[in-house]
């Protein structure tokens, strides 16, 4: 749309604007949309808790539609299922899914960096790509990949609001930025449950910029998609309602050791993810099989030496730290960050907030016995945006989402002085953010691919 028409919509009087046809048409498909990316949300949700159900029935003995399996030989399905659930969801992805790979967060980042009529945009953000990342989420999901739902969240939001938008008579700046926008940001708030933290991602990550004709679609989006999970969920809190805090001054000193050393090991893995995927990128051409093979036996092979704790996205086991309701082992955060780490390189649809959050909560409580006095819940919780703030580099949202998703007001301040500390720390590391970085990957990838099939058109 050009300025011409922008001039046109700007200038109609507001009665024209608020009772048109085509007013009402444009905001009908808009909130149809984001009824869809809430829907897409709760339905990513409930496959994730279903399949905590499965990995019970096939690791621990438990009955699931009148059946049982030997947990020994369980065990060795669940393995099974990983090198079978790579192969299959990297192998769908190259051939039928192109577009789909990676958390979708640097996919959505990269639409924004082409022109809406530019061609590459329409191998970012399509029905064929929401329907695929949706599919091969769920093979990722049930093959034990370590992985959580924000990512394709995101990416599925942002397919469904920009590309019903188009059916509208959306104003130019809506449809470069506005519509992808509120898609990934409703995405991200209708995972969690946090409107705040979805709006705030949207524009310090996703974004990377504020424009403020964005913030109105936006928070639309932001407020129908919560809507739309409410309706099934209630207005449920994601982690619980929690009340630690740092009862002293002394308290707060020890924020600065587990802010630097977490944010600094979360540098550390963003920095290996991002040097993976371009090897795992390179290397997939010569070796379909082989590399998928490879990454399914780590994954497998981490779940069955760790009795399955590695599998999955890890938010039950954040959620029983935090209420201080079982002990995790000390491998725990090394096997759950090697999960997250195999699954997020070998680009099958998956994001990595479940899993970071999960990493960081057991770093907390294995580091509470060296801080004795203090709440280990609000050891946990700083070390949880520690290490968040450390692989994503986006400091305001680490404090946000975690204080939307626990209430714990009190602990504002600390977040706010360990996101500070861990951004600075990660820094020390790795110079450009994962998702940045990524979504660098990713467009340089398909504009090769792009360039090699019309040389050999």
């Amino acid at each position: 749309m050009d300025d011409r028409v922008d001039q046109e919509i700007a200038e109609r009087p507001w009665h024209v604007a608020l009772f048109s046809w085509e007013s009402w048409t444009r905001r009908g498909l808009f909130i149809v949309a984001a009824i869809a990316t809430g829907a897409a949300a709760l339905f990513f949700n409930l496959a994730d808790r279903l399949s905590v159900t499965f990995r019970g029935f096939l690791l621990k003995g438990e009955v699931l539609a009148g059946l049982q399996v030997d947990p020994n030989w369980g065990a060795w399905i669940a393995v099974g299922l990983s090198v079978f659930g790579m192969w299959l969801a990297m192998t769908l992805r190259d051939r039928y899914f192109q577009g789909t790979q990676g958390t979708g967060i640097p996919q959505v980042m990269a639409s924004l960096d082409v022109d809406a009529d530019d061609p590459l945009r329409g191998h970012m953000l399509s029905w064929r790509i929401a329907v695929g990342k949706a599919l091969l989420l769920m093979i990722g999901i049930y093959a034990g990949a370590t992985i959580g739902r924000e990512g394709p969240s995101v990416h599925v939001g942002a397919c469904l609001i920009y590309l019903m938008g188009g059916w509208g008579h959306f104003p130019s700046w809506a449809v470069q930025r506005g519509l992808i926008l509120a898609g990934g940001a409703a995405g991200i708030a209708a995972a969690f449950n946090a409107p705040v933290a979805g709006t705030v991602f949207a524009i310090e990550e996703i974004g990377r910029s504020f424009d403020k004709k964005n913030v109105g679609l936006i928070m639309l989006a932001v407020a129908v998609a919560c809507t739309a999970c409410w309706v099934y969920l209630g207005d449920y809190v994601f982690y619980g309602k929690l009340n630690p805090s740092l009862t002293s001054p002394a308290q707060w000193l020890v924020i600065v050791p587990i802010a630097a050393v977490a944010g600094f090991l979360g540098g550390c893995f963003s920095r290996g993810v991002v040097a993976s995927t371009v090897w795992v990128n390179r290397t997939l051409r010569q070796h379909r099989v082989a590399i998928p093979v490879l990454l399914g036996l780590g994954l497998g092979g981490l779940g069955f030496f760790s009795d399955g704790a590695s599998y999955g996205s890890g938010y039950e086991q954040a959620l029983a730290i935090l209420r201080s309701e079982t002990e995790m082992p000390w491998f725990y955060p090394l096997v759950k960050a090697g999960g997250n780490f195999i699954s997020l390189i070998s680009g099958i649809p998956g994001g990595l907030f479940d899993p970071s959050f999960s990493v960081g909560a057991s770093m907390g409580q294995l580091a509470a016995p060296i801080f004795p006095g203090v709440d280990a819940r609000a050891i946990s919780m700083i070390a949880m945006t520690a290490y968040f703030t450390g692989v994503v580099r986006s400091p305001i949202t680490s404090v946000v989402i975690l204080l939307e998703m626990t209430t714990a007001r009190d602990m504002a301040m600390p977040l706010f002085m360990t996101a500070v500390i861990a951004y600075e720390a990660s820094k020390l590391i790795c110079k450009t953010s994962i998702y940045e970085a990524l979504a660098d990957i990713f467009l340089e990838d398909l504009r090769a691919r792009n360039s090699e099939q019309k040389t050999a058109g």
